[in-house]
C-alpha cells in the first residue's frame, strides 16, 4: 500500500521533474534507457523525449510494454505509475519469469506533458494519429460536423452560451452512446477542432514506431498496457479492449474491469488511428495481449467543457505560448487529468501495479 511519502515522490506537475525523477530511479537501478528526442523544444527551452526503460533480457521473447503520456497531459499519472512499478522491482516485490522483459514507454507525445495539453504540437491527437499503412488522414464521424459549433466555436465567449444545456440536449437527441461516439472517435478534416487525428504520422509517432521496428525483432509475445485518465468512475480503472477479443479469458486473468471499447456497453468507444491497433497492424506476426488501462477522473460533460475551453483558448485566444502554459484553462486541464486527491493517486499507483502482476501471471503460464 503506497503513503502518502510514496504518492509525493511518485508524482510531479512537470514535465522535466517527472522525467528526471523516472531517469534517477532508473540509473539507480542500472536499467538501460534509450531516449528518442523530438524537434520542439519545452517551455523552458528543453528537450523533448520519449524515454524507453528496458529491464530483464535483451533477447526475450516475451514483453510488458508499458506506455503513458500518449495524451501528453496524461503523462502525469502516467509517470508516477511507471516509477511506483519501477519500485517495485527495485524491492523485489516484483520479479519476472525467465525469458521475459518489461518496457517502459515514458511520455509518447512529450510535447504535450510539457505544454499540459493532451495533442501535440500539430493539435494533432496521438490516439486517432496511428492510421493503419494506407489508410488515408481524412473523414470524420456521422454526426461530427452537427456537434462542430458545440465542440469548437471560432472565437473567444462572448455573453451566455448554456454549454451544459446544449451539450444535454444533443446527447439526448443522439442518444448518448451515439453522441459520444461522434465526439470522440477520430476526425481528419478540421486541424483546430478537438479529436483532430492529424495529416499524416506525427514525429513522436514515428519514433515509436521505428523503436519498435528495432527492438521488437525477438519479441512473439506481448503484453501491452497502455494507461490513460479521464474516462470512468473516480479512480477506478476501467481495462479496455479492441471488439472481438476473447473478455472471457482475459476477465480471468485480469478481473471483470476488462470491456470492449463500445460506446454502449461501457465507459469508453471505437476510435480510429488507435496507438495499439496501428502498432498491432504494423507488427502482425507478434501474439498481442493489448489492454488501455483507464483511470477516472471526472463526468463526461464536464471534462468535454474543459477540453472545449482549452482548446477554444489555445486556438483564439491570441496568447503567446508561455502565457497559454500558465492559464487557468491548461491548469484545469491538468488537474482534471492528474486530480490532486491522494485517495486518487493512491489507488492509480495500487491499481498499475497490481496489472502488471497479472501480466507478469500472464507470461508466466507458458
Amino acid at each position: 500500500m503506497p503513503n502518502d511519502a510514496d504518492i509525493q515522490r511518485c508524482f510531479a506537475t512537470e514535465y522535466v521533474t517527472a522525467r528526471q525523477r523516472l531517469l534517477d530511479r532508473a540509473e539507480d537501478m542500472d536499467i538501460e534507457i534509450e531516449t528518442l528526442p523530438i524537434s520542439k523544444k519545452g517551455p523552458h527551452d528543453e528537450t523533448l523525449s520519449t524515454d524507453f526503460l528496458w529491464i530483464g533480457p535483451k533477447n526475450a521473447t516475451k514483453l510488458i510494454l508499458h506506455t503513458s503520456g500518449v495524451h501528453g497531459v496524461e503523462g502525469f499519472p502516467g509517470s508516477a505509475a511507471s516509477m511506483w512499478i519501477l519500485e517495485g522491482f527495485k524491492s523485489q516485490e516484483l520479479s519476472l519469469p525467465d525469458d521475459c522483459a518489461i518496457v517502459f514507454a515514458h511520455a509518447i507525445n512529450p510535447w504535450g506533458m510539457a505544454w499540459l495539453r493532451r495533442v501535440n504540437e500539430d493539435n494533432a491527437d496521438l490516439n486517432r494519429n496511428f492510421l493503419p499503412p494506407g489508410e488515408d488522414y481524412e473523414g470524420e464521424p456521422e454526426n461530427y460536423a452537427r456537434l462542430d459549433p458545440l465542440l469548437n466555436p471560432t472565437s473567444m465567449k462572448k455573453g451566455r452560451e448554456y454549454y451544459t444545456i446544449r451539450a444535454a440536449w444533443h446527447a439526448f437527441w443522439l442518444g448518448f452512446p451515439n453522441a459520444k461516439q461522434a465526439v470522440q472517435e477520430g476526425q481528419y478534416t478540421r486541424p483546430t477542432s478537438l479529436q483532430y487525428g492529424g495529416t499524416q504520422l506525427a514525429e513522436s509517432s514515428q519514433n515509436f514506431i521505428d523503436w519498435c521496428e528495432r527492438k521488437l525483432s525477438n519479441v512473439k509475445q506481448i503484453i501491452w498496457i497502455d494507461f490513460h485518465t479521464g474516462l470512468g468512475p473516480f479512480g477506478v480503472d476501467s481495462l479496455l479492449v479492441a471488439e472481438g477479443i476473447d473478455d472471457v479469458a482475459l476477465k480471468a486473468r485480469y478481473g471483470p474491469r476488462i470491456q470492449p471499447l463500445d460506446p454502449a456497453k461501457g465507459v469508453a468507444y471505437k476510435i480510429r488511428g488507435g496507438i495499439q491497433a496501428g502498432i498491432k497492424a504494423r507488427f502482425p506476426d507478434k501474439e498481442w495481449t493489448n489492454i488501455t488501462q483507464e483511470f477516472g477522473t471526472i463526468k463526461p460533460i464536464p471534462l468535454l467543457k474543459l477540453a472545449r475551453a482549452e482548446n477554444r483558448l489555445t486556438q483564439w485566444g491570441g496568447k503567446p505560448p508561455l502565457r497559454l502554459l500558465k492559464s487557468n484553462e491548461r491548469r484545469k486541464m491538468l488537474n482534471a487529468f492528474n486530480p490532486q486527491s491522494l485517495k486518487w493517486r493512491r489507488l492509480i499507483l495500487q491499481r498499475s501495479r497490481a496489472i502488471i502482476e497479472d501480466a507478469i501471471a500472464h507470461l508466466s503460464e507458458g
